[in-house]
């Protein structure tokens, strides 16, 4: 009975402090970083871009595993090993670039779409 009060007391419950190694503080911080590189590589005065510009940061987002995928493949040419090393995380790298590839070139995701892109547009994807 006295929780009942005391719920009844408070009316509204508060919000729950997120404990910083918790799995939400995780999510929040990965979100946030995330949400960080996607500013980093826009510039803050530019209102619109073109569809050059935005084609140019749509390549530049796809060649973002380059740098991994090379450090496989240094690990791989290394002489006296035996099999492939991170086969698997390079065969998924390999199908998420030609995945977005497709969607990029065949439907055309910005290219036909939009003449120009605001920068708000382009923070929202």
């Amino acid at each position: 009975m006295f929780y009942l009060t005391l719920v009844a007391y408070r009316g509204k419950q508060e919000k729950k402090v997120i404990h910083p190694y918790s799995r939400k503080a995780a999510q929040l911080a990965k979100e946030a970083h995330k949400q960080e590189k996607k500013e980093n590589h826009l510039d803050p005065n530019k209102i619109e871009y073109t569809k050059k510009e935005a084609g140019e940061l749509i390549e530049n987002y796809m060649c973002r595993f380059n740098a991994e995928l090379e450090q496989i493949e240094l690990q791989n040419s290394i002489k006296g090993r035996q099999g492939r090393q991170h086969g698997s995380r390079e065969a998924v790298i390999k199908q998420t670039i030609e995945r977005e590839r497709q969607l990029y070139e065949g439907y055309g995701i910005v290219k036909s779409l939009y003449t120009t892109l605001s920068n708000n547009n382009i923070q929202t994807y």
